[in-house]
């Protein structure tokens, strides 16, 4: 965490269910064992909050979907079981609300979810 507080307009409850989310999908979706971790930086003009998690990545095909409605990462998964598709779908319709957006790097052994917002003058 930085030194100095990192401020951004918007609505705190909706802006705490995209960290949320993002930690409860690494939760959900890496196996037991991988860390987790969350920052936050000032860059720029921009905060960046980061979840980072050492699990096995996300398959290269999936990327570019990620972020819609009912995406699952695996297909045998269901709602009773897994996961609704939901979740990232609603931290880029909150992001993007608040214009920003979010972002997704994945490689075996790392991924990292981005959520890039204005600070305003920063």
């Amino acid at each position: 965490m930085p030194d100095e507080p990192v401020l951004v307009q918007g609505d705190v409850s909706k802006l705490h269910q995209v960290v949320a989310n993002l930690l409860t999908n690494a939760r959900t979706h890496t196996p037991a064992g991988t860390l987790i971790t969350t920052s936050l930086s000032a860059r720029g003009k921009d905060a960046v909050i980061e979840v980072t998690d050492t699990g096995p990545g996300i398959d290269a095909a999936l990327v570019p979907t990620l972020f819609e409605r009912f995406v699952r990462g695996d297909g045998s998964r269901s709602r009773a079981s897994g996961s609704t598709g939901l979740g990232l779908a609603i931290v880029s319709g909150v992001v993007e609300a608040h214009g920003g957006r979010a972002e997704v790097e994945s490689a075996p052994g790392r991924t990292v979810f981005r959520v890039i917002l204005s600070r305003g003058d920063g």
